[in-house]
């Protein structure tokens, strides 16, 4: 009951800072900010939520053959729209709007655009869809992993290890294919980049924010007896000296509240903008979701939201990786401004190391599995061409061996800290 009301006072610590109570609102409402600057894509985004209610999830010849009766239907009525405003017959949307001129468009009411528009995006998914066997086709994974190996200019055992990585992703791309995980509506990669702008924009911002947040609340927590004068006090009886648990404890449980505040007030605010209503079980590797020069390929069947659920629990592990290293090197160095430049200054070394490791050995592949490297991409989580993190278990093996690691940092500075001088 004790430790609970210490660890109650400590998290209570951390949120009445104003200048972390600053910063939380600050980075909420710029992240808010952001997501409506990006709004006006959300009436086109709405037709993958009505494809996929009028033809189903997933994208069958019966499916293929009603959406391509139904685009026909459409082009009748605009047909019949443009020849008794222009006389001329038009045998696509794209045709008709390519043909106009400026002072054409007050020819026709606003309801008509709408419908001109939406019109557009069918027409490009028909498109996109029409094109997904023979995309898929041309991928040759073999080659991809060559250009790869030559890229970074790897040689002997990371070749070897990169090439059999590449190997097995494509064992998942020929089973992906076979069961049709990737013909599946969701929203177009290539014109709209959603997936990039929600994961890599959004999520980018967010590890970042949560980053400088938890490090500073983590050094105010662990050293607020030593910025405040009272450690004299504090420390100089027996349970002071065993006030450290207590403070990783309550440690990680501000960095878990200060990292579900921005997560939920985001993507609260990113929901409620974009729909995704009928998109949830659409798979995170559905050809749709191709961005830029290779579709995304995860190597579990996944969709939308179990891709969501996973990313969101592994920012968590990584924000409470990164809370119990700052505990750490906070109890030594007993400086909040200190803690927060040695965190940044091993983030960027954790971050850059994997370049200066030799090309022809493994290293420079094992280094890679840290958290650093980790959260700098959040958009390729779980996926199998993520460059040199493309292996299947990286995630889980980087937060596995790391929760190892700073487990042993903080039980050695917690028993250094409990024999070192309070003076």
């Amino acid at each position: 009951m004790i430790a609970m009301r210490i660890i109650f006072h400590e998290c209570k610590k951390a949120f009445s800072s104003p200048i972390l109570v600053a910063l939380l609102l600050l980075f909420a409402s710029f992240n808010i900010f952001l997501i409506f600057s990006h709004s006006d894509l959300k009436e086109e985004l709405q037709v993958a939520n009505e494809l996929t209610e009028t033809y189903g999830g997933k994208i069958t010849p019966e499916s293929w053959h009603r959406f391509k009766q139904d685009l026909q239907a459409d082009l009748v009525k605009l047909n019949e729209i443009t020849r008794k405003k222009s006389g001329r017959d038009f045998h696509s949307v794209h045709e008709f709007l390519d043909s106009l001129h400026s002072k054409d468009r007050d020819l026709y009411s606003r309801q008509e655009w709408t419908f001109f528009t939406r019109l557009q995006v069918k027409e490009m998914y028909f498109a996109l869809a029409n094109s997904i066997d023979s995309q898929y086709s041309q991928l040759d994974w073999r080659k991809i992993a060559e250009l790869e190996v030559e890229k970074y200019q790897l040689s002997g055992s990371a070749a070897m290890a990169l090439l059999d990585g590449y190997d097995q992703l494509s064992q998942r791309f020929e089973q992906m294919k076979e069961n049709g995980e990737h013909k599946q509506w969701f929203l177009a990669g290539k014109p709209y980049r959603m997936h990039s702008f929600l994961f890599r924009t959004m999520f980018g911002h967010l590890i970042f924010e949560a980053l400088i947040l938890i490090v500073l609340a983590t050094a105010l927590i662990s050293n607020f007896e030593f910025e405040n004068g009272t450690h004299l006090v504090t420390y100089s009886t027996k349970r002071g000296r065993g006030l450290m648990p207590d403070k990783l404890a309550a440690s990680l449980l501000t960095a878990t509240a200060i990292t579900a505040i921005l997560l939920f007030g985001t993507l609260g605010a990113f929901f409620s903008v974009f729909d995704y209503s009928s998109l949830w079980g659409s798979s995170i590797s559905s050809a749709f979701n191709w961005e830029y020069n290779l579709p995304y390929v995860s190597w579990w069947n996944m969709s939308f939201a179990t891709f969501l659920f996973c990313s969101i629990l592994l920012v968590y592990a990584c924000m409470l990786l990164f809370s119990a290293i700052a505990f750490a090197i906070s109890l030594f160095v007993k400086n909040n401004y200190f803690t927060f430049f040695l965190c940044a200054a091993g983030f960027a070394i954790a971050l850059l190391l994997p370049g200066f490791m030799p090309s022809f050995a493994s290293l420079m592949l094992i280094t890679g599995f840290n958290p650093a490297v980790l959260v700098m991409n959040p958009h390729m989580f779980f996926m199998g061409n993520s460059g040199l993190t493309m292996f299947k278990h990286y995630e889980t093996i980087t937060v596995g061996v790391w929760t190892m690691i700073a487990s042993a940092f903080c039980c050695i500075s917690v028993k250094t800290c409990k024999k070192q001088d309070i003076q």
